[in-house]
């Protein structure tokens, strides 16, 4: 009987997945958080064939949360299903792990596609994304400049858009303020942002559809 845990601040999202599971896994487990604490909790008290989360939470770190789970649960399946633009973030987290990417939008047989590939341990990426890759190895990387910071640099710099302090940041990543001084440093640098503008941050961001 396969285990599902769904991850989303948004009741109504998890009732939808959830009766999307049921509909095809008759017989499953599945329980739900709101958030990282609650997810966490949830891990050390019950093992999970497949994690379904959201990026955008309240009081949680996506990258931090499936890199636990992928430390920690190795054998535990992670797929994201968000709002977010697959362009910009899907490569990003398939590196850290995740078996799949889809977007909110994602009709049902398509949810329930990456599910079956996720419990087989095997990757599912929309047809888009397979074309947006392919074409990346054809010219030898991707225009967009926000691919070349690091994780955490990235994490830093979506922190800085929402209008966060550099101590604001520093408590919700869970850093020491002069760290991210240095990281908003390399954010600016490696987008050759003169002057730490904030405001071409937010132009360059937008263009790229991080924001």
């Amino acid at each position: 009987m396969p285990s599902f845990l769904i991850v989303d601040d948004h009741s109504v999202v998890r009732a939808g997945i959830k009766l999307i599971i049921k509909q095809h896994f008759t017989e499953s487990h599945i329980e739900e958080a709101e958030n990282e604490k609650q997810a966490i909790e949830l891990l050390r008290n019950h093992p999970f064939d497949l994690i379904l989360m959201d990026l955008n939470m309240p009081d949680s770190d996506p990258n931090r949360l499936i890199q636990y789970i992928t430390s920690n649960h190795p054998k535990t399946s992670i797929i994201v299903l968000t709002m977010n633009d697959e362009n910009v973030y899907a490569r990003r987290l398939f590196k850290l792990g995740i078996k799949g990417f889809l977007h909110k939008s994602s009709e049902n047989d398509e949810i329930l596609k990456a599910i079956e590939h996720a419990l087989m341990k095997r990757v599912y990426m929309s047809e888009n994304l397979k074309q947006v890759l392919a074409e990346s190895l054809f010219t030898g990387g991707t225009d967009n400049p926000f691919d070349n910071l690091s994780d955490r640099e990235f994490q830093v710099a979506k922190e800085l858009l929402t209008g966060k302090s550099i101590t604001e940041i520093a408590d919700s990543l869970s850093i020491h303020s002069s760290t991210v001084s240095t990281y908003k440093g390399k954010v600016f640098e490696k987008l050759k942002i003169p002057n730490n503008n904030l405001v071409e941050l937010m132009t360059i961001a937008r263009q790229y559809k991080i924001i």
